[in-house]
Parts: structure tokens; sequence; C-alpha cells
């Protein structure tokens, strides 16, 4: 009797499409498992850090308000000139002309039209190069943390407001995934109605060749605004905040009467 089967007596084993099936399912699940340990190693390891959250600023914000405060304060002193150039010896310094006439009994000439804006433009100037070292050590600073980061040109503009300056800042930045451009930074100020006090004695004294102090301060009880008449004919005003520190001064020669004459 002969039996089924090959020369050894052994059955050919056969490739059935279920067999096929669960190879290609094994196969797909160690490919998903490699895509899957590829994807987190990336996220966990290689992607860049970002900044998310209450940290999302570049973090240089408190210094550029340090640099304004300091700017503001050093410019006061000669009232927002950079270098003073016409200006009235007193005390060891040089009070700004902000409204002058070398003629007696005529009224000044006002030396710096828009106080305010000229303020500001000085401040600008007075400012950048410790805004952009803000910025820059900022970067320095986010890189060394392990932050990937894309830094751009600094522009900004700085704008003088009720009680406070403004700085508006344009500077675009990429960190990890995150992208900053727009920045503002308030620093607490009286400058601005400080000039706007400044800018009415200065009005005063083209029209009447003296400005009222009393007056200005029974409207503006947060200042102190005094008068210093000197021998030839100029007049020094001072105005003082009563609870900061800031101060401005700044001089003017307005309807001057010549030596001997006198008001009836």
């Amino acid at each position: 009797m002969k039996k089924n089967g090959g020369k050894n007596g052994r059955t050919k084993a056969r490739c059935t499409p279920l067999a096929n099936a669960r190879g290609q399912v094994a196969l797909f699940i160690i490919i998903g498992v490699v895509l899957v340990s590829v994807i987190l190693i990336f996220f966990l390891v290689i992607q860049p850090k970002s900044l998310s959250g209450k940290s999302a600023n570049l973090g240089f914000e408190g210094c550029v308000e340090d640099a304004v405060s300091q700017g503001i304060f050093e410019l006061e002193k000669t009232m927002g000139f950079i270098n003073p150039e016409f200006t009235y010896a007193y005390q060891g310094q040089g009070i700004p002309y902000l409204c002058y006439s070398n003629e007696y009994l005529e009224p000044c000439t006002v030396q710096k039209p828009f106080l305010k804006q000229h303020f500001e433009g000085e401040l600008t100037l007075f400012v950048e190069d410790n805004i952009n070292s803000c910025y820059s050590n900022s970067i320095a600073n986010l890189k060394s943390q392990g932050y990937d980061v894309k830094s751009g040109n600094v522009d900004f503009e700085i704008y003088f407001e009720l009680n406070s300056v403004r700085v508006s800042i344009n500077a675009p930045t990429t960190v990890g995934a995150g992208t900053f451009e727009k920045f503002n930074v308030q620093v607490n100020s009286p400058i601005y109605e400080m000039l706007m006090l400044a800018t009415s004695v200065i009005q005063s004294e083209t029209k009447f060749g003296d400005g009222n102090t009393d007056s200005l301060m029974l409207l503006h009880q947060d200042y102190i605004v005094l008068k210093l008449k000197q021998s030839e004919g100029t007049t020094i005003y001072i105005i003082r905040h009563k609870t900061f520190i800031d101060e401005i001064t700044f001089a003017s020669r307005s309807l001057v009467y010549p030596p001997g004459h006198y008001i009836a």
C-alpha cells in the first residue's frame, strides 16, 4: 500500500492568503512603532524649545523700561537737548533758552517749537544703543538656554502720554515655533504734563514777558513751578513734580526793560 506525499514522506507547505495577511499586519505594526519612536525622539530630544504660557516674551521689556527711565532722567537736566547750545549760565549749569530776545522791550522768539516732539526725538536717539543692547542680550540669553532663535532688526518709536511714556517696538523674532514681532513698554513718568506746563509758560512769555506760575500751580497741584528773575533780564523756570523726582529747568528772556527804566 503506497503512502501519500513526496519522496521523504513530507507534505509541501502552502503560502495561504491568511498567512500573507498576517505578515503584512506584522510589518505595518513594526513600521508604526518605528514612526512613533522617531516622532517622540524629535519632539522630546531634537525639537528646539519654544516659549509658551507666561514666559511668552523675549524678556527684554524690563531692560528697555530701565533704559528709557534713565534716559528721561538725564535729558530732563538739559530740557531734552542731548547737546544744548544756547544756554544761560546758572550755578555751574547751562540752562537752555526756550524763548529769547536780545532787544529791550521786545517779546521773545520761541527757540524750540513743538517741545514734546523735540524731547521724544532726542530721547529716541539717546536710548537707541541701549535698547538694541537689551534686545541682543535677550537673544543671546535665550540661545544659551537652548532655544532656536532667529532675530531681526529693531525699530522703535517713543510716545509721551499722560502719566506715562510708551515705547512701541517692532522686532520680528522667531523662538522655536513661536513668532514675536511687536512689543509695548510703558514707563511711568510725568514728563508729558511737565512739557505742557513749560509750553504754557513760554506762550505767556511771548505775550506778556512773564509766566504766571501761581495760576499754574493752582490748576496743577501735583507740581511746583518756580520763577527766578535774573539781573540782566533772563528768567529761569523750574517745574518739579511733588511725588516723582522729575524736574525740568529752562530759561527765557522777553520784554526786558532797559536799565533805569521802571514800570509806572
